[in-house]
């Protein structure tokens, strides 16, 4: 029992953004898988996917200004660099295969008019 009164808890607000930051990572992860082929479906959601990391940093930043602990601190930071990885390798993600894609997409336009 006095582990648990010395042991500093974390507000259900830190821990959201925890979880919504490693649901973000694993969605990236999960779309961005290496695969024989590459599947032009999978730019919308990262587009999206990166969006909500730039919304987490964001949320991070704003809980940074309201926790003062340096234990509340170093935590956000951990969950600031990781929305932050996928908010850079999501935009790297979509930026290489746009072009690939819009071309094959403008490729294909004739052959649906048929």
């Amino acid at each position: 029992m006095a582990d648990s009164v010395s042991r500093p808890r974390f507000p259900f607000r830190l821990l959201s953004v925890a979880v919504l930051t490693v649901a973000a990572a694993g969605a990236s992860w999960w779309y961005m898988r290496p695969s024989a082929v590459v599947d032009c479906s999978v730019l919308a959601p990262l587009t999206i996917l990166a969006t909500m990391a730039a919304f987490l940093i964001a949320m991070v930043f704003r809980q940074m200004a309201r926790h003062t602990e340096r234990l509340h601190r170093w935590f956000l930071t951990i969950w600031l660099v990781i929305a932050a990885a996928t908010l850079f390798a999501d935009f790297r993600y979509v930026r290489r295969y746009r072009g690939l894609c819009n071309s094959l997409q403008q490729q294909m336009e004739p052959l649906k008019q048929r």
